[in-house]
């Protein structure tokens, strides 16, 4: 009986560790010295599940650990297991997957992209996703605060190409919603982000339609990547600024020997006065939004091949401070991914199923305030499939990619007793195939790839009534099929190691959406109407730059010409008339430049800059020389990710410049400077306190004429992880 009591004393003085990264992913093979009270050293090594144990009797109270690719900790241990998470060392290089299907560094890419890696993820003090994708060079912030903004005009533009011309994917299932084109960031809340990568320029030869102006990829949390971890996770609570409440949970666990499960939820209100003093009625009072968002996530564990699926439930409510002015939104989807790596060959295969219910009522304002004028109802069924492979070789990598999306929706709008006024409906399929081919020899690196897509339409029908006579108007338009081809090319160029240049030249397109199709809308008296006859939009992207490293730096600087034809918009019919068609001719000139730069121990700076001159070339009379609507001229961001010890901090200056919220110009949004900055410093028992500061100018910026920007706001955050005990940090160490 002693000898059992010595052995259990012996194994819990018996030290060992679970080395993660960030995001909780075992780091295998990290270097684990364990320190006992006399100066012993034990060197040994993370197995596969990140776990390094000190040498049988051993009584250690201190580790170093370190890995390449992460900054070095040095923590103080108890008995039993501590988890120890090490951070990425600041990164100036970065790669990305979403510019040519594989993986590559940005340096060796022969086209442009961005990223921003869990670091600087991490250290942003944003609020909502798309706030935080203002530091992400060629993300054109078109609003200000997408919890407070029409779901209509959650739209997505990249490199100044113009709203809709962008494609977004989480996770790899496509993001916008497929009758409309909006993205509702709500549903994917920054603090479930952990990487976001930007494909600046042509994507639809790869990705099909609406990659005009860029490939936006976002990764979420998710379950452990491999067997034997411990559960996990962090709970956090939020107070302060615009904030009423704000908490999240996050929490993976082994369900089995190979099965494992994550599940992230969080809750978020907010409010403040978002009417302009212009615009302000005796009736308006703050503005209150809540949004709900939860994912569950399984994965199978173990093998060359991985299977999961995903559950993910939303919904998020706007009241815009008047009665009957208000948004509401759900938002349900599944999903299944299999992805199976092979010695030499990657493939992936995902299928999805989205329905989402959108209302719409809106007040009579400006005549009659807080009266209702009419309650719409947006519901959505759309499913897709996709599948891609990669194979490769010490010479070439080939990928090939094809996906099939289906959508249905239905747009109904109702006077405040139920008379309908319009509807419009109808079925839209997109599929296609691409094929892409990268080539490396010597100095040379050449891509080229082509994308064939069709895009079919039926059952389209609309309906109005005369708000005179109140006689109904039936269009049933007949079915038809588009079909595009895009190529791509692109080259790049090492003048020496750490100098590459790139050109590349590719073509886009992208299907209208049924909201434009099908979908009519009120403009105050003016009549919005939609357009059965609608055909895709053709666009060419060339670009040019250059890529250069010095000894802890990155500078990018790249140059696009993107030209679009058979543009969409409004043209006015009758003073109280306007109907969307294939009229316009656009183009944009830009130029953006990236620098990275490594800064003392364990500091990065991160600047960039774009311009961009995005306007129509050809159309209606009254639109031709007009900038795109909600396309900033300017935009630069320069940022600081910095640690000392155990401390993490952050400073941020954003600059958004000027733009218009119509296509007239007539509505212009001024310029803004925005500041913010986080710091966040450890608690007891492994916990962190964060204090984040956002619009400290509180300007108002890129924001809808009919209601206010984000003012300053002050958040303080606690966060508590779970899971194995939390190893203290005495030193961290930086290896630049």
């Amino acid at each position: 009986m002693l000898a059992i009591v010595v052995a259990a004393l012996v194994a819990t003085l018996d030290p060992s560790v679970i080395v993660v990264d960030d995001e909780g992913m075992p780091v295998p093979q990290a270097t684990v010295r364990f320190v006992a009270s006399d100066g012993t050293v034990d060197p040994e090594h993370a197995n596969r599940a990140g776990e390094a144990f000190a040498r049988a009797g051993s009584v250690a109270h201190d580790a170093t650990i370190e890995a390449p690719g992460f900054v070095t900790v040095h923590v103080t241990l108890g008995g039993g297991t501590a988890r120890v998470v090490l951070h990425r060392a600041p990164s100036v290089i970065g790669a990305v997957r979403v510019a040519t299907g594989s993986a590559a560094s940005l340096h060796r890419l022969p086209v442009a992209a961005s990223v921003l890696d869990a670091q600087a993820i991490r250290n942003t003090p944003a609020t909502t996703t798309d706030e935080l994708l203002r530091d992400l060079p060629g993300f054109d912030r078109d609003r200000s605060n997408s919890a407070f903004t029409n779901y209509g005009q959650l739209r997505v533009s990249f490199d100044g190409a113009g709203n809709d011309r962008g494609v977004v994917l989480v996770d790899g299932i496509p993001a916008q919603d497929a009758f409309g084109g909006q993205v509702d960031w709500q549903a994917y809340p920054a603090g479930e982000i952990t990487r976001a990568e930007l494909l600046r320029g042509a994507g639809s030869a790869l990705y099909g339609s609406g990659g005009v102006g860029g490939v936006l990829s976002l990764q979420t949390r998710g379950p452990a990547s491999g067997p034997g971890l411990a559960p996990d996770g962090v709970a956090s609570i939020a107070g302060g600024g615009l904030s009423l409440s704000d908490e999240s949970l996050f929490y993976r666990s082994a369900l089995g020997p190979g099965l494992a499960a994550s599940v992230w939820t969080s809750t978020t209100s907010s409010s403040y006065f978002i009417t302009p003093v212009t615009m302000r009625t005796p009736i308006d009072q703050n503005a209150r939004s809540q949004s709900d968002a939860t994912q569950v996530r399984l994965r199978t564990l173990g093998g060359a091949g991985t299977l999961e699926g995903s559950f993910l439930f939303s919904t998020d409510a706007q009241a815009q401070g008047r009665p009957n002015y208000d948004f509401g939104r759900t938002f349900d989807q599944q999903s299944l991914r299999y992805d199976l790596v092979g010695d030499h060959t990657e493939t992936s295969i995902a299928l999805y199923n989205r329905d989402t219910d959108v209302t719409n009522l809106a007040d009579q304002y400006p005549t009659k305030p807080g009266v209702v004028r009419y309650v719409q109802l947006v519901p959505t069924w759309e499913d897709g499939i996709y599948a891609a492979w990669t194979s490769t070789s010490p010479t070439f990598v080939v990928d090939a990619r094809a996906d099939l999306r289906s959508v249905h929706g239905i747009s109904d709008q109702r006077s405040a007793v139920g008379v309908l006024q319009s509807m419009g409906s109808g079925d839209q399929t997109l599929e296609g195939f691409a094929l892409q081919l990268t080539s490396h020899v010597g100095r040379f690196e050449a891509l080229a790839g082509a994308r064939y897509d069709s895009v079919a339409v039926a059952d389209e029908r609309l309906v109005t009534v005369n708000a005179t006579t109140h006689v109904s108007t039936v269009v049933e338009a007949p079915s038809r099929d588009n079909a595009a081809v895009s190529p791509r090319l692109a080259l790049r160029y090492d003048l020496s190691p750490s100098v590459a240049l790139r050109v590349s030249s590719g073509a886009g397109f992208r299907a209208p959406y049924l909201n434009e199709l099908v979908r009519g809308f009120n403009v105050g008296a003016v009549q919005m109407a939609p357009n059965p006859a609608l055909i895709p939009e053709r666009a060419r992207t060339d670009s040019a730059g250059v890529d250069i490293l010095g000894h802890n730096s990155r500078l990018a600087v790249d140059f696009t010409h993107t030209l679009v034809t058979d543009g969409i918009a409004f043209v006015t019919i009758s003073p109280t008339l306007q109907r969307r068609a294939n009229v316009a001719r656009e183009g944009t000139d830009g130029a953006i430049a990236t620098y990275t730069q490594s800064i003392g121990r364990c500091a990065r700076a991160r600047l960039s800059g774009q311009t961009q001159y995005a306007r129509v070339l050809d159309g209606p009379a009254a639109d031709i020389g007009k900038r795109l609507a909600f396309v900033p001229d300017r935009s630069a961001t320069a940022a600081i990710d910095a640690q000392t010890g155990p401390l993490r901090y952050s400073v941020e200056a954003s600059f958004l410049g000027a733009a218009y919220a119509d296509d007239l110009n007539t509505e212009p949004l001024g310029h803004a400077l925005l500041v913010g900055g986080r710091i966040s410093t450890p608690l007891v028992a492994g916990g962190t306190l964060t204090l984040s500061v956002e619009n400290l100018t509180n300007r108002t910026y890129l924001t809808s004429v009919d209601r206010l920007a984000e003012p300053s706001s002050v958040t303080l955050r606690a966060s508590f992880p779970f899971g194995p005990r939390q190893a203290r940090d005495d030193l961290t160490t930086c290896s630049l």
